[in-house]
This record gives C-alpha cells, structure tokens and sequence, in this order.
C-alpha cells in the first residue's frame, strides 16, 4: 500500500532538502521532535512493507507539488555546517527514491514542461485524491485494529 509523508511551506523551517536530483535527495531536520516523529511514522511504514511517498509543496510556488515516489531512508547522521565543523546543524537523512511526478492547482502551471526536466505538471486535483484516499485507508486500519 501506498503511504504518503506531507511536506509544507510551514513545515520547512524544521526540515530543509539539499542535493536534489531525480534519484533522491538529502533532508535536514533541525528539530528533535520532528526527528523523532518522522522517524516513527517510517518505521510504523516499514512494519507493514509499505510504499513511502513524500509530497513536497515547492517553496516559491505555493501550487505546485512534487511527488518522490517508493522513498527508501537513511538512518540520522548529525549534520555539521561546513564553514564552522564544532556546529551542530540538524540531523541528515538520505532519501533514496524511484522516480519523481510534478503536481500543481494552477492553471499557469498545468500541462506546462517542468524546468530542468522533461516531464509535465499533472493535475494538482489527482495528488488531492491519493492523499485523501491514503487518510481513509490509514483510519480504516486504525478502526480494525481497535
């Protein structure tokens, strides 16, 4: 089954991505108890074998989504910043994934080319109906174990 980690525009002052490619990428957490979270809700993933995709909204572009798609992570490693090696900088996790899928809600947006890629931004109404689904399959499995 598919399982769905949200990243928004807010959540982004505890998590930064850096080394992006297609392939994957690189998140820094620099708050412990999103560490922490984050850590639980892949392990709980990983329990039941399931897929682990992260929907990240874009900073600048508010509408726009990507969508890394069967994630495989890292365990943390402490993140030292480059210029000062005694401090501590977050945590640092490798993200490894299959592929990535460009969503946006904005009709500038859609069906245009994606910079840098050859891809296109798909409907941001598809990505809405996943999530949602992901949720009602999450508390379906909630109430059966109860």
């Amino acid at each position: 089954m598919k399982r769905f980690l949200r990243i928004y525009s807010k959540d982004k002052d505890n998590i930064k991505m850096i080394n992006q490619s297609d392939k994957g990428f690189e998140l820094i957490i620099l708050s412990n108890s999103v560490l922490n979270d984050l850590i639980n809700t892949i392990n709980s993933y990983k329990v039941t074998n399931d897929e682990i995709y992260i929907a990240w909204q874009m900073k600048f572009k508010p509408n726009n989504y990507i969508l890394y798609k069967n994630c495989k992570f890292s365990e943390p490693i402490d993140n030292f910043r480059p210029k000062e090696p005694k401090k501590l900088f977050g945590k640092k996790i490798k993200v490894v994934c299959e592929g990535t899928t460009f969503y946006t809600n904005s009709f500038m947006y859609k069906n245009k080319t994606v910079q840098h890629t050859t891809e296109k931004y798909k409907d941001g109404k598809l990505l809405e109906r996943m999530l949602k689904i992901s949720e009602l399959n999450l508390k379906n499995e909630e109430n059966e174990t109860l």
